[in-house]
């Protein structure tokens, strides 16, 4: 279950890592001013601003409670002048600032009361003698500005006493609330006072769209989604220290950059239940720097020509080593949520539980599945998750559907194959450009891996295969062939033989096929002319290579055979350009040899 994962993960980090936690009843609350106090609660000067040289108050963990409406509840040394001091803001009614005003200074005077500490009682103290109009103000301060005190150097909140007292407070004012609701504990399996809203929202805008003054994971406000007469968060009944535990848990992971990755309006986190979090996210989301760091450190040249090979081996061995920092045998359970905004709601849109083990083997067939060519046929970097996903759209920023990076980080982590629809949006995104771009063409080839079935194999399409059997693949092989030998014979023109057929002939091959072997024919007679016997010879084998595999032109191709004849047609671009990139390498090379011996005959000639 989603939330009692996100549970255990607080408590973990409770133990692991005390102190840096947040306290029951605590959240991150900006605090612009700090009034000095000595100990007998005497003021010790004008308040004091927090904010640092860029001019942001500084944030505190402190006491923080939900307040909706005119409701009146004080949060103890972490609120508002009004509450703090009894300071109007402008609009405000006196005798609602008064009420405030006395129901914080109430919460102090218990707090000092039940701590018996000397810093809560000055703070006491001087809210007996306080005057609002009294008080000398910096010309910046602001009544809504959030107001603590500092107690001859201490914080008073920072006290262990006080954040006692305020859990012990909040369980208090939980069972004595109208209409509290004593109910099994969903999470925690106790009969309790379990909570009538969420205590801690998730923060808005960590989450794509979401509401910026945060957001609810349980919640109802319309009757169709309540029951048995419970309301908003009752419908889930959950104590509201364990509701505080998985929304502070959500909003650490949505925070730290190991823990989520955001793609479109989808953010996805990732937990373990009791060691450290594998780095995900920067993997999935920039394979390739992330695998820099893997192989020898940032020392290595993005582009160096030995790290695509490099990446390779990594990619089908190396999630065990620095990474993920141990075994391919480790059991620790591994978690994974996707989350979207709808409203003030938080969507769950996928939710993952496996162990690091599994996740590992996945990560390997999942990286193994990317491996393509690139244009010059050399071993190409594995892509993000939004490169893929972007590849089925002309503007994926604004037509991307959220279900299509949910299902490729599904096929990631947990193997999911992913949908077959993704082949329909390929080919149209082909046809529709006339080309064959690699995020396309890998993603092709991992939908056709992903869902293969008995007797079809897919694999070893990394790069061009001569020998495949299927009539598809080897018809876009020819439409990439005849393009090169149209380009050898007339040079570049405004309208190709692919701006020309692409669409038709990947689609319905027989209505075309004769016009391109035509137009092929015409075109090697020019090159036998203008170019030589041998440029001839070149192109009309490697022609006649790829119609050997060709018994039969069909009427009509479906979505498998376009999805094939497109990687037919990538691989065979990719071929002929290596060649040809190939030739260059060892011209050069020739080229250097050359010059060097004219260099040691001009040396030796000179002595």
């Amino acid at each position: 279950m989603l939330l009692k994962a996100l549970v255990d993960y607080a408590k973990q980090r409770e133990r692991e890592q005390e102190g840096d936690t947040l306290p029951t009843g605590y959240q991150p609350v900006t605090i612009h001013w700090l009034i000095p106090l000595d100990g007998s609660g005497n003021l010790q000067g004008m308040p004091e601003s927090t904010s640092g040289e860029n001019d942001r108050a500084k944030i505190f963990q402190a006491p923080s409670v939900m307040r909706s409406g005119q409701t009146i509840r004080p949060k103890l040394f972490a609120d508002n002048a009004e509450y703090t001091l009894g300071i109007e803001r402008e609009g405000a009614k006196p005798e609602q600032v008064a009420k405030r005003h006395q129901a914080y200074k109430d919460l102090v005077e218990t707090c000092a009361k039940d701590t018996g500490l000397s810093q809560v009682q000055a703070v006491a103290k001087f809210l007996e003698t306080h005057e609002p109009s009294k008080m000398d103000l910096p010309d910046d301060f602001k009544p809504e500005d959030n107001v603590s005190f500092v107690v001859d150097g201490e914080l008073p909140f920072e006290l262990p006493k006080v954040k006692s007292f305020w859990k012990e407070r909040n369980k208090e004012v939980q069972k004595a609330k109208k209409g509290a609701l004593e109910a099994e504990c969903l999470l925690s399996g106790e009969r309790t006072v379990v909570m009538d809203r969420e205590p801690v929202k998730i923060k808005g805008t960590r989450i794509p769209n979401g509401q910026p003054s945060g957001m609810n994971i349980i919640s109802a406000n319309e009757s169709a989604y309540e029951s048995y007469g419970l309301k908003a968060s009752q419908i889930a009944p959950i104590k509201r220290e364990y509701a505080e535990k998985y929304a502070n848990a959500l909003n650490t992971l949505l925070t730290e950059k190991d823990t989520h990755l955001r793609i479109g309006d989808v953010v996805y986190v990732f937990w373990t239940k009791d060691e450290d979090v594998p780095s995900v996210a920067p993997l999935l989301n920039d394979p390739g720097n992330a695998l820099l760091d893997l192989i020898e450190g940032r020392d290595v040249p993005h582009k160096s020509s030995t790290y695509p090979e490099q990446a390779r081996k990594l990619l089908s061995s190396a999630w065990v080593g620095r990474y993920f920092g141990g075994a391919k045998d480790r059991q620790s359970d591994f978690f994974a949520a996707s989350l979207s905004a709808s409203g003030s709601r938080v969507v769950v849109r996928d939710q993952i539980q496996l162990t690091i083990a599994e996740l590992i083997r996945h990560l390997e067939r999942y990286f193994a599945s990317q491996t393509l060519v690139d244009w010059e046929g050399n071993p190409g970097e594995p892509f993000g998750i939004y490169a893929l996903a972007a590849s089925l759209y002309r503007d994926a920023t604004k037509e991307m559907v959220k279900s299509v990076p949910v299902a490729i980080l599904a096929h990631a982590l947990k193997g999911t194959p992913l949908p077959w629809a993704f082949l329909s949006q390929l080919v149209a995104r082909n046809r529709a450009s006339q080309t064959v771009t690699r995020p396309r063409a890998t993603l092709t080839k991992m939908v056709l891996l992903s869902n293969a079935r008995s007797g079809e194999d897919y694999t070893g399409m990394e790069k061009l295969v001569r020998d495949r059997p299927e009539t598809a693949y080897h018809l876009g092989r020819l439409l990439a062939a005849l393009d090169a030998i149209q380009s050898n014979a007339l040079g570049n023109v405004k309208a190709g033989v692919i701006d020309r057929f692409y669409g038709s002939f990947s689609t319905a091959p027989a209505s075309v096929f004769g016009r391109l072997m035509q137009g092929a024919t015409n075109h090697l007679s020019k090159i036998r002319k203008e170019k030589g016997e041998g440029a001839f010879r070149n192109a009309d084998k490697r022609l006649q290579e790829i119609l050997s595999h060709v018994s039969d032109v069909p009427a009509t191709f479906d979505v498998k055979s376009q999805a094939l004849f497109s990687l037919g047609f990538y691989h065979e671009k990719a071929d002929f350009w290596e060649g040809i990139m190939e030739r260059k390498r060892a011209k050069d090379a020739r080229e250097q040899t050359e010059s060097d011996s004219d260099g040691e005959l001009a040396t030796q000639g000179e002595q």
